[in-house]
């Protein structure tokens, strides 16, 4: 008998061991540890595992498959698991094997619905940084005719941002001009930042033969484009718009914003996409002193402000936000303009889903599958970026990325995501408010 309960022993840990290996690799592949539902609404997880666990919560009023989890209930995981909560706040699932065993956790976050106006518009897009960005070195021919380098001889490199100069702030070039020119003191001390960090570096101003003090640098203090906005929140004012980050057209570095704002923008002709030639959409400003609203953050997830006036969507009014688990593969539409102002639906499929658990701008793959469009552009072409996607009635996700050696493909960022982005600028503003 004692044998006979040492192999069984012997048995059950070995069988144990076996199971936590086979979680652990569909752990790492698809089983999810956060998942995120609305308030009120179904959420169905298939995750195709050959177990059964029982499952156990704090909580009473998180149901699965419609039954409360304070019975103790036990779920086969080769079926679907529909999660479903009418109150808001964060569940911990533990799933137990004989239901003694926990071999898994899983948090869910129950959200309120939120409710945006979809964007597609074609906006033209103005940031200018807190001070001027390097964006290349020349020459300067002093009075005896020497070509000398004080810029790089400094040690200054293209892509930094010169803040200020002799701890004077700077916001364009014509003030980094007239502070050269106009302290009698020729040795100019630059404020610098440079990925990140700040330092200060001094150099020679050079008396060239025009009779100009120079450095030697050609520098940028605007950042100008076209784009397209993903939506509109009308309960905080806040925008979101192009699904990925601003970088300087030259350094690709990271712009820090200093001033920007968002105006009107019509399409006046297209550039099709084609293999290893990303296309592009070329536009103009139109009324270019009417502002629609600022630029307050510019995030790798995209550019996001106030908005001065509310907007329209000529499709639908307002549409939920779908969470990251919502989002399925299959048809999909987008918002975007190809031509003037109108906004236009065009038809894709959502071919790849990433599970994220946390931001990215690279949260699926979506491909154009609309005749007219594929026609019109060949694909995803620049300044599509923060195009919406829609899918079942649900705001999904925005346009981020062409592939270049395909444009009919690309990524998209998840709607979710850029909302997270809202709701961090929203509560900047408060925390201002209340100091």
């Amino acid at each position: 008998m004692l044998r006979k309960n040492k192999v069984l022993g012997i048995f059950l840990a070995v069988t144990i061991v076996i199971i936590c290996i086979i979680l652990d690799f569909y752990n790492f592949f698809d089983f999810p540890r956060e998942v995120r539902l609305v308030e009120g609404k179904q959420l169905k997880i298939e995750l195709g595992l050959p177990f059964t666990f029982e499952l156990f919560c704090p909580e009473d009023s998180l149901t699965i498959n419609g039954l409360s989890i304070k019975d103790k209930l036990n779920v086969n995981l080769r079926e679907p698991m529909v999660l479903q909560s009418s109150k808001l706040g964060t569940y911990d699932l533990e799933f137990r094997w004989l239901g003694v065993i926990p071999v898994k956790k899983m948090r869910v976050f129950v959200m309120p619905e939120t409710r945006v106006v979809p964007g597609g518009h074609s906006v033209g897009v103005k940031l200018r940084p807190n001070g001027v960005i390097i964006v290349g070195f020349a020459p300067v021919t002093d009075e005896e005719g020497n070509k000398r380098y004080p810029a790089q001889e400094a040690g200054l490199e293209i892509g930094d941002t010169i803040y200020m100069v002799n701890h004077q702030q700077i916001d364009d070039a014509e003030e980094l001009s007239r502070i050269i020119n106009n302290d009698t003191d020729k040795i100019i001390t630059l404020s610098i930042r440079r990925d990140g960090s700040i330092f200060e570096t001094n150099l020679q101003a050079v008396k060239s033969s025009s009779g100009t003090f120079q450095i030697g640098l050609w520098v940028r203090d605007i950042a100008a484009g076209v784009g397209t906005m993903s939506f509109y929140d009308p309960n905080t004012g806040y925008y979101g718009a192009l699904g990925h980050m601003i970088s300087d057209a030259d350094t690709g570095k990271y712009i820090e914003v200093g001033e920007g704002e968002i105006i009107r923008a019509r399409v006046t002709s297209i550039t099709p996409g084609r293999k290893s030639q990303p296309g592009e959409k070329r536009g103009v400003f139109v009324h270019e002193n009417n502002i629609i609203g600022n630029i307050a953050a510019n995030t790798r997830f995209g550019i996001y402000g106030k908005i001065y006036r509310p907007i329209k969507n000529p499709y639908y009014s307002t549409l939920p936000v779908a969470t990251v688990s919502q989002v399925q593969e299959g048809p999909a539409e987008i918002l975007t303009v190809i031509e003037d102002e109108k906004i236009e639906a065009y038809e894709i499929e959502i071919q790849k889903i990433f599970r994220q658990s946390y931001p990215s701008s690279k949260g699926m793959i979506i491909k154009i599958t609309d005749p007219e469009l594929l026609r019109k552009t060949g694909g995803i072409i620049q300044g599509m970026s923060g195009s919406p996607i829609i899918q079942n009635g649900y705001l999904v996700g925005a346009v981020t990325h062409v592939f270049v050696n395909d444009p009919t493909r690309g990524y998209a960022i998840f709607a979710e995501w850029m909302m997270e982005e809202i709701l961090k600028l929203n509560s900047e503003k408060k925390l201002v408010q209340n100091y």
